[in-house]
């Protein structure tokens, strides 16, 4: 979660590129997926992260195999209460089932609009398009499975595929400036803006109809 950590090993002359955003992760996951912090933090900080690695390109993810499979994270009660849990503690044994509720699946979709609206090279952790189960490495390296979805899992990934369109077809999610519009304690509009490409993005993380004016 140290971000000064993270930019020392960014340097296109001597080190590398760019790095995995670990620091954006956390901050995403807590009050999107997790719903325990305010949309106003997370705009905070990622008004600030924008440029604070100058013009590396970061990596941008909700999931990989150091941390438990996302999904836990956004099920009605969190299985992992800590966003930087590893997840070892289920690793081996009473290992999480496949969550049946559609709340989790839509609280993971939301969490992949915001990296898709945003800089960043994001990421998909293979099987986090389909809200994939499992808990700390290994656990989190379950086999894919390419059939027998349910409803809820077709509908993330029918999300993630319609996310992957849009950003390629519009600069402005991949290169654009973006200003917040409006914001409450659930919501957030902002526009990315490239040149003459511009996108609004709408993002509500409550589990009902929000409506938002200009702040």
């Amino acid at each position: 979660g140290d971000q000064n950590l993270i930019k020392s090993f960014i340097d296109p002359c001597t080190k590398l590129d760019g790095q995995f955003d670990f620091p954006l992760r956390a901050q995403l996951v807590q009050p999107v997926i997790m719903r325990q912090a305010k949309m106003n933090d997370l705009i905070t900080f990622m008004d600030a992260n924008t440029s604070f690695y100058g013009t590396s390109v970061m990596s941008t993810f909700l999931g990989n195999h150091d941390v438990p499979r996302t999904i836990h994270f956004g099920e009605d009660t969190p299985l992992w209460s800590d966003v930087w849990a590893n997840g070892k503690d289920r690793n081996w044994s009473n290992q999480p089932t496949q969550p049946t509720s559609a709340n989790a699946y839509e609280r993971l979709a939301l969490g992949f609009a915001v990296l898709w609206t945003n800089r960043g090279a994001p990421l998909i952790y293979y099987g986090d398009e389909i809200g994939l189960a499992g808990a700390g490495d290994p656990d989190n390296r379950r086999m894919m499975p390419w059939t027998g979805y349910s409803a809820a899992q077709a509908a993330l990934l029918a999300k993630v595929q319609k996310l992957g369109a849009i950003r390629a077809a519009h600069t402005a999610l991949r290169r654009g400036d973006r200003t917040t519009l409006s914001y409450g304690d659930d919501t957030w509009v902002y526009q990315m803006v490239d040149g003459a490409d511009r996108v609004y993005v709408a993002i509500n993380k409550s589990d009902s109809p929000a409506q938002e004016i200009g702040r």
